[in-house]
C-alpha cells in the first residue's frame, strides 16, 4: 500500500443607634477591624475588569465583600430601634453582543435535503449546515477537515480516512465513521442531487467504518478526481435521521428520512451553522452553531437569512434601505448599475468555472437533428448576447469553462454566418417543412435578463426559417420538466457549474447519459461513446494523460452540436461593502461552486452601518 498522509458575601450599612452597649462597641469595633484588614487585603489584588453597562444605567461603586465572622458564643443585641435599612447596590447590565446579520438573495430558497439538492441555494445551505472530509483550496486542491488524514492503496481502489475525534452535530451527538458510510451510502441509495459524482464508482458493499474514527471507501474502478468529488459528501446524523424514517421504497430504511429532512424542520449537520427557521418558497434563516469545531471569521455572522427571490425592484431597494447584505447573481445589469450608486454598495466581479448554456434536446424535433443544431449554433448572435445584455461576460469556446483543468486550450469560440446556418438547415430532414416543428424555448422566471437571451434567440433562430416559442418558466417548475425526456423543451437556457475543480465535471454532469432527467442536462445526449470517453478519462488516475482525454471528449461533443455555450460566467453581486467584508470581493476565490458562500468566512460590522 502507498501511504499518502494529509495533515493538520457580606454587605453592611450603617444607621444610627441609641443606648448602644459597651459590649456591642467592642463587637464593631472588631468589625471594622476585620472589614478595613479584608479591604487591605483586596485592594492588593489585580483590578476586576469593569462590566460593559448600557449607557442608562450607572456604573455601580464597587462593593467590598468581607466575610461575616461566626463567634463561638451568639451574642443577641436587644435594641429599640427598628430592623436596619438594607441599601442595594444596583446590579450592572451587561450589553448583550449585537446581532451580526447577512442577508442574502437566490433565486430560489433550497432544497433542505443533501442528497437531493444541486442547484445554487441548496449547495450554499449544505456547505454551510453541514461538514465534509476535506475542504476545498483556492489552488484547486483540498486540504483535510473532518478527516486529518488519508492513504491510498497503490491501485488508487481503497481509501482510508481518519476522522477529527469530537466533532458535534447540531444534536450534540459526536460524529463518527459510521455517520460518513451513512450519509454516502443514502446519497448513492437516493440517486438525486450529487449521488451522481459517486454512484458510478464507490462499492457499497465493502464501504464500512473500520472504526470509530477510521473510514474505508473501496471503489469499483479508478476515478482520478475521487479526492476532490468529496467535497459535495456532506456528512448527516444518521441516528437522527433515523429517528425520523417513514414509509417509503428504500427497504428498511424507509424513505430514509427525506420527507422529515425536506420539511426543513431542523438539519442533521455539524457545520457553522445550523437551520433556525424554513419558510416554504420565501426564506430560511441560519444562526451560528457556537460549538462548532472548526475556524471562523472573528466577526463572522451571528445570523444569516437566505432569501429566495430575486425581482429586482425589490432587491434594488432592499439595497438601498440597508435590509439586505448581498445579492444574487441573476439581476439584470441596469440593476447593478442602479445599485453602484447607491453610497456604500460595491459589485463584486467572482469569476467561476460556469457556462450558461442553451441546452438543445437531441431526441425531440426539430432539434433532433445534428444539421438542425448546427444551423441553430451558427444563426445565434454572441456578440449582441454579450454587448447588449451582460457585457462583462466572455466568450467560452467549448463545454467546459476555461479556469478549470482539462479545458481544452486549442478550441475557438463559433461564429455568426446566417448563411452558412441555412445552408446547413438545407442537410436537415426537416427543410421544406419547419414550420410544422416549431421550437419551444424556456428561461428561468427568477432570471429577468434570461428573457432577452431567449428574445435574441428567437430573432435569430426566424431569420434562418425556424419558428421558436419563448416561455417563462419558474425554476422549480424547469427541474421538474427535465426529469423526463417528453417533458423537457427543444431548448432552455441554464447555467450550469462544475461541482469539483476539473474538467471532468462538467463533461460528466452536462453530457453523460447518468446526468439525464436532470437539470443539467437537457439535452438527452445518451451518446455510448462519449459516456464511454467520459467513464474512461476518469478512470485514468495519471493526471497528465486524464487531461488529454478531457481535450478529445471536448472535441466530439462539439462535433454533434448538443448546446450552444453563450456566456463564459462571471459572477456580479452587489454588496454593503461598509459593513460586509465579502472575501470573493477581494480576490479569495475557490474554484468551486458556493463556496464563495462560506458565511463562516464573511464578517458583519454593524457599527458601521451608515446611518
Amino acid at each position: 500500500m502507498r501511504r499518502i498522509i494529509c495533515d493538520s458575601r457580606s454587605r453592611y450599612s450603617s444607621c444610627q443607634r441609641k443606648g448602644i452597649s459597651k459590649a456591642a462597641i467592642v463587637i464593631v469595633a472588631v468589625i471594622v477591624i476585620i472589614a478595613i484588614a479584608g479591604a487591605a487585603y483586596f485592594l492588593t489584588l489585580p483590578p476586576t475588569p469593569t462590566p460593559t453597562t448600557t449607557p442608562t444605567t450607572p456604573t455601580p461603586t464597587p462593593t467590598i465583600t468581607t466575610p461575616t465572622p461566626t463567634p463561638t458564643t451568639p451574642t443577641v443585641v436587644t435594641t429599640p430601634t427598628p430592623s436596619p435599612t438594607v441599601v442595594t447596590t444596583p446590579t450592572p447590565t451587561i450589553t448583550p453582543v449585537k446581532e451580526r446579520l447577512l442577508r442574502v438573495s437566490f433565486a430560489n430558497v433550497p432544497y433542505m435535503d443533501p442528497a437531493v439538492g444541486s442547484d445554487e441555494a441548496s449547495s450554499v445551505y449544505f456547505i454551510n449546515v453541514y461538514d465534509t472530509l476535506v475542504y476545498p483550496t483556492k489552488e484547486g486542491t483540498v486540504k483535510p477537515h473532518v478527516a486529518e488524514r488519508w492513504e491510498v492503496s497503490e491501485d488508487g481502489l481503497t481509501w482510508t480516512f481518519y476522522l477529527k475525534k469530537g466533532v458535534k452535530f447540531h444534536s450534540g451527538r459526536e460524529l463518527t465513521a459510521e455517520d460518513v458510510v451513512f450519509s454516502l451510502k443514502r446519497m448513492i441509495i437516493i440517486g438525486e442531487g450529487y449521488g451522481y459524482l459517486f454512484k458510478p464508482y464507490v462499492d457499497l458493499d465493502n464501504t464500512k467504518a473500520l472504526d470509530r474514527y477510521t473510514v474505508q471507501i473501496v471503489l469499483k474502478t479508478p476515478f482520478g478526481p475521487f479526492l476532490i468529488t468529496l467535497v459535495r459528501l456532506y456528512i448527516l446524523d444518521s441516528e437522527l435521521v433515523k429517528q425520523h424514517i417513514a414509509e417509503g421504497p428504500y427497504g428498511d430504511m424507509g424513505d430514509y428520512g427525506k420527507t422529515w429532512l425536506m420539511a426543513g424542520e431542523m438539519d442533521a449537520g455539524s457545520g457553522p451553522y445550523k437551520l433556525h427557521e424554513y419558510k416554504r418558497g420565501e426564506s430560511v434563516t441560519l444562526i451560528k452553531f457556537d460549538d462548532y469545531w472548526g475556524e471562523t471569521a472573528p466577526n463572522a455572522p451571528t445570523k444569516v437569512i437566505m432569501y429566495g427571490f430575486t425581482e429586482p425592484t425589490t432587491i434594488r431597494t432592499m439595497i438601498e434601505k440597508r435590509q439586505l447584505e448581498v445579492t444574487d447573481q441573476w439581476q439584470p445589469l441596469e440593476n447593478y448599475e442602479a445599485m453602484s450608486r447607491i453610497p456604500g454598495v460595491k459589485i463584486a466581479q467572482v469569476p467561476q468555472a460556469m457556462i450558461f448554456y442553451i441546452m438543445l434536446h437531441t431526441k425531440k424535433p426539430p432539434t433532433d437533428d445534428v444539421h438542425v443544431r448546427k444551423a441553430i449554433a451558427l444563426a445565434f448572435d454572441y456578440d449582441t448576447a454579450i454587448e447588449d445584455i451582460i457585457p462583462y461576460e466572455k466568450r467560452p469556446a467549448g463545454p467546459v469553462p476555461s479556469m478549470l483543468p482539462g479545458a481544452d486550450p486549442t478550441l475557438k469560440p463559433i461564429e455568426r454566418n446566417v448563411e452558412a446556418a441555412i445552408e446547413e438547415l438545407k442537410k436537415s430532414k426537416y427543410w421544406g417543412e419547419l414550420d410544422k416543428y416549431p421550437i419551444e424555448f424556456w428561461w428561468i422566471a427568477e432570471v429577468p435578463w434570461e428573457e432577452r437571451v431567449a428574445l435574441l434567440f428567437k430573432v435569430n433562430m426566424e431569420e434562418i426559417g425556424l419558428k421558436v416559442n419563448v416561455v417563462k418558466v419558474p425554476w422549480l417548475s424547469v427541474v421538474e420538466g427535465m426529469t423526463k425526456m417528453e417533458t423537457t423543451p427543444n431548448a432552455v437556457s441554464i447555467f450550469v457549474v462544475a461541482h469539483y475543480a476539473e474538467a471532468g465535471s462538467i463533461l460528466s454532469s452536462r453530457y453523460h447519459s447518468h446526468a439525464t432527467g436532470t437539470w443539467e442536462q437537457g439535452e438527452w445526449l445518451m451518446d455510448p461513446e462519449i459516456d464511454a470517453m467520459i467513464e474512461d478519462a476518469l478512470g485514468t488516475i495519471d493526471f497528465n494523460q486524464r487531461m488529454e482525454k478531457y481535450y478529445q471528449i471536448q472535441r466530439k461533443i462539439i462535433e454533434l452540436y448538443p448546446s450552444v455555450y453563450v456566456y463564459e460566467h462571471v459572477v456580479l453581486r452587489a454588496y454593503q461593502a461598509d459593513y460586509v467584508d465579502y472575501p470573493a470581493a477581494r480576490g479569495e476565490v475557490i474554484p468551486i461552486a458556493e463556496y464563495e458562500l462560506d458565511f463562516r468566512w464573511f464578517q458583519v460590522f454593524p457599527e458601521k452601518i451608515p446611518k
